[in-house]
């Protein structure tokens, strides 16, 4: 058990909410396919994307530990300043997270720095998990960042200019070997963000718990 160093952070609590999955459906030979067919096959498909992507991010991320100057993404850089496994995690104004059965804790501590001299869109604004089959996790609780907003952690938030967050993130998650996706930092008028960049934490049996 561990107590949060962040004690004067406001708790962002985000629930662990399970993404939506998009199933084959029965498609009609007929040229004639309905919208609603052709939604839920671009849905399968973004989905395939989204999963090759996510899982491509994993195979080549480096140790975080091997990244000193942090994660760069976009025109942000994403620092990993500490990660490791709880059976049980306490913050700072009193809330305990504990897993469920055959479920551990990651907590990881970073920054998310804009070193530009322009305000940034940070999206998402908080880190992601990903296992080596591409799937995606979000944090189930975090502290830092826009302390003001309650926002989802999937939105983006505005990082002003030559600053940057000190964040903390907990994920709930079986033990295996993960990723940490670093969000993505753009001015508004940049292209949308489409590369997953990340660093590898360590697996379970090399965490505290």
């Amino acid at each position: 058990m561990r107590m949060a160093p962040w004690l004067g952070l406001l708790l962002i609590a985000t629930p662990c909410a399970g993404c939506a999955v998009v199933t084959p459906v029965a498609v009609a030979t007929s040229v004639a396919a309905s919208a609603g067919t052709n939604v839920a096959m671009n849905l399968l498909f973004s989905e395939d994307k989204l999963k090759r992507d996510a899982r491509a991010a994993y195979e080549r991320a480096p140790p975080c530990a091997s990244m000193v100057k942090g994660v760069p993404n976009g025109r942000v850089v994403t620092v990993v300043r500490e990660a490791a496994w709880f059976d049980t995690y306490d913050f700072g104004d009193g809330r305990r997270l504990v897993p469920t059965h055959n479920r551990k804790l990651v907590f990881v501590a970073y920054d998310i720095a804009n070193h530009s001299d322009v305000e940034l869109v940070v999206a998402p604004r908080r880190l992601t998990l990903v296992d080596a089959k591409g799937t995606l996790t979000p944090e189930t609780a975090g502290m830092g960042g826009v302390l003001s907003d309650d926002a989802p952690a999937d939105e983006g938030a505005l990082l002003p200019a030559e600053r940057s967050w000190t964040m903390l993130s907990v994920f709930e998650v079986a033990p295996a070997d993960y990723v940490l996706i670093v969000p993505n930092g753009r001015a508004e008028g940049d292209p949308e963000p489409t590369w997953f960049a990340g660093c590898r934490i360590p697996p379970p049996t090399a965490g505290r718990s």
